[in-house]
Parts: C-alpha cells; sequence; structure tokens
C-alpha cells in the first residue's frame, strides 16, 4: 500500500469512497443532492492550502483517503483532517492506523508538526484516534450555531 496526494483524475473514485463510507453505519450521512456533495469535495481538495491524500492499494485502487488544510502557527505548520476514512471492506484490519502512520511520515518530511481533527465521541473513529497517539484537547471545545 502507498499513501500520495489526490489529482483530479482521483475525483471520481473518491468521490465514490466518501459516499460508501459515510452514507453507512455509523454515520449515515444523506448525502441526496449531489450538487452540494460536490460542493463540499471541491471546497476540501480545491482550495490552495488543501492538502488531500490518498492511500491506495497494490492494485492502485483507493482505499482510503485524508482530506484537509495546511495552515501557518505559532507553533508551527499544522494538518487539519476535515475527513478520512477507509473503505468499510479494508476497516478494522489495521489499514487505517497504517494509513496514518504513512500520513505522519510525509507530514515530517514536509515540516509539518501538528495534526488536527474532530470527530463525535459516540463512534468508532473516536477510540481509533486515541489508539492512534491523539489525544483529546480538554482545553478545546467545538462550538455549533444553526441559523435559522
Amino acid at each position: 500500500m502507498n499513501i500520495s496526494p489526490l489529482h483530479k483524475h482521483h475525483y471520481s473514485e473518491m468521490r465514490q469512497l466518501f459516499l460508501d463510507v459515510f452514507t453507512a453505519s455509523p454515520w449515515f450521512d444523506e448525502w441526496t443532492d449531489e450538487k452540494h456533495l460536490d460542493l463540499y469535495l471541491k471546497d476540501l481538495t480545491g482550495n490552495h492550502n488543501s492538502l488531500s491524500l490518498g492511500l491506495f492499494d497494490e492494485n492502485n485502487k483507493l482505499i482510503g483517503g485524508s482530506l484537509g488544510y495546511t495552515f501557518n502557527w505559532w507553533q508551527g505548520k499544522e494538518y487539519f483532517i476535515k475527513e478520512f476514512f477507509i473503505s468499510t471492506d479494508s476497516q478494522n484490519k489495521g489499514i487505517g492506523s497504517l494509513f496514518l502512520e504513512q500520513l505522519t511520515v510525509l507530514l515530517k518530511k514536509e515540516d509539518i508538526t501538528h495534526i488536527t481533527l474532530m470527530t463525535d465521541k459516540d463512534v468508532p473513529a473516536y477510540p481509533f484516534y486515541q489508539k492512534n497517539g491523539f489525544t483529546e484537547q480538554k482545553e478545546s471545545v467545538f462550538f455549533a450555531k444553526k441559523i435559522d
């Protein structure tokens, strides 16, 4: 397996993998509006500070993705993962952990000093990230406000 940047020619494969993962358990996202899905994915992959990486199997099939942004911060350059996903048939086999290991090596070569992300506490991703060395930041909180 190898990790490499996702390019425009990977878009349809990445889009389908994203849908397959996030419309299934435990997420059950309802991406029924194709336009919003494409706008969302293009927001993540098409900005000057986007960093979109794919995990490819030995047949060069995309089996995982990490979509996010890089930012310069007073503590160094940071990679914020907005979406991290592994194909459902590849989950619970250590492949996500392998992807994070390879991702960390690649980021270190790019002088990126921190990886940050958000996830819900009641989904399998929460213990997965803890197992892979991520720590919950007690001094931070995530706020949201719905605009009616």
